[in-house]
């Protein structure tokens, strides 16, 4: 049975943090690869959204980081909005023979509650969970521990948050700072091709 993870988002842009926590859970949960989902047409993201085809693009750019990474266009192909469970049923009709682990941070298992269909969604695949900056510990462990009473197959990666957000990228992009810091070089060039999060006139440099 293939052990798939699934890191998804709106990637907006996808950065160094995002490939960071995909290699860790690949290596800490032994899973056979992972697939990098970019949203489509997220349910509670728009503004400031890049199009996603140039979001998808970058996602593909970064497959060459990890021999396991692998780039998703499920939500990207597909019109309308669309929620995860949708995603998990339509990932686990096209590959039935495999186990799947959705990767959330803390800030969003004390969301999943709010999700389209969420009991369910908790039976679809396990989850692994990452610490974020700013949610109580206190609270995440309730919150897992509610999750789990419900069946839900949940563990948490004990990896140290890095500094890094798809907010703070397109903002230095907006000022036209460099940006591999925090992207790597084909997708920093990428964006800078595309004119992508283009820098503000009057920004200081």
């Amino acid at each position: 049975m293939d052990r798939i993870g699934v890191l998804g988002g709106s990637f907006n842009p996808i950065h160094r943090g995002h490939l960071a926590m995909a290699a860790f859970a690949l290596d800490a949960l032994s899973l056979d690869r992972m697939l990098l989902l970019p949203t489509g047409n997220p349910p509670h993201k728009h503004e400031g959204l890049a199009d996603k085809w140039d979001r998808l693009a970058m996602v593909r750019l970064c497959e060459r980081e990890n021999p396991r990474f692998e780039a998703c266009d499920l939500e990207v192909t597909r019109a309308g909005v669309i929620y995860t469970f949708d995603t998990l049923n339509l990932l686990r009709a096209r590959l039935p023979g495999a186990a799947f682990c959705y990767l959330i941070g803390a800030d969003t298992l004390l969301e999943l509650h709010t999700w389209r269909r969420a009991d369910e969604v908790l039976h679809l695949c396990s989850f692994a969970v990452f610490g974020r900056r700013g949610c109580a510990g206190k609270e995440v462990i309730s919150c897992m521990e509610g999750m789990r009473r419900k069946g839900a197959d949940m563990c948490w990666l004990d990896m140290p948050p890095m500094d890094i957000s798809s907010t703070m990228v397109r903002e230095m992009a907006a000022r036209g700072k460099g940006l591999t810091d925090v992207v790597t070089e084909p997708v920093a060039a990428y964006i800078q091709s595309r004119g992508l999060y283009a820098p503000q006139k009057g920004a200081g440099r």
